[in-house]
């Protein structure tokens, strides 16, 4: 119990004790009031500590330290805003970097590129050959009155799987055509 009654008047102590010591040491307020007219005081009102205000050495008049306004919740939103944008900026500067050693250690030169490219391009294409053909087949067996209703719900699925491929294939040439824009880059560079 003791113990438990000096603790807390230690903390006490540590708490009052650097505001007996701005007293005592005779430290100086600054601030503007709301009029726009400079303030010197040895007490700071509320109002002026969320405005800011300057700590000054009352026998010098110099600046010891300098409290800023607080801020509205729309500075802070935008402070925020401006952090997360600026760690998507690194974030997307690292992920280039990373994208960038891959292309580089998977392709040797344009050509390489352009290969592969249209190996994967052609067996794209032949699959949706495929399908197409499959389609049309269904397509006709349904028209010649063949097949059920499931039949009719596996030859929808399977266009919709064709349109699939063929956004999947588009996509694929535009990241290879984006692979060979920027390899180039990064050959220019070196």
């Amino acid at each position: 119990m003791r113990v438990r009654q000096t603790l807390l008047i230690a903390t006490l102590v540590s708490m009052i004790s650097p505001m007996f010591a701005a007293q005592a040491a005779g430290i100086t307020y600054r601030w503007v009031d709301a009029d726009g007219n400079l303030q010197l005081s040895d007490t700071l009102p509320p109002r002026a500590a969320s405005q800011g205000y300057k700590v000054l050495d009352p026998s010098s008049g110099r600046v010891l330290r300098e409290v800023a306004p607080q801020k509205t919740e729309q500075q802070r939103a935008r402070e925020q805003a401006e952090r997360q944008a600026a760690q998507q900026q690194q974030q997307a500067a690292r992920e280039q970097a990373r994208r960038d050693r891959v292309l580089q250690s998977l392709y040797g030169s344009e050509e390489d590129i352009k290969r592969v490219r249209d190996e994967r391009l052609d067996r794209m294409d032949g699959r949706i050959r495929q399908m197409e053909g499959s389609i049309e087949r269904m397509e006709a067996a349904i028209a010649a009155g063949h097949g059920d209703e499931q039949y009719k719900r596996d030859l929808k699925k399977l266009r919709q799987s064709l349109e699939e491929t063929r956004t999947e294939r588009r996509d694929m040439a535009e990241r290879y055509e984006s692979d060979l824009q920027r390899f180039r880059e990064l050959q220019r560079q070196n």
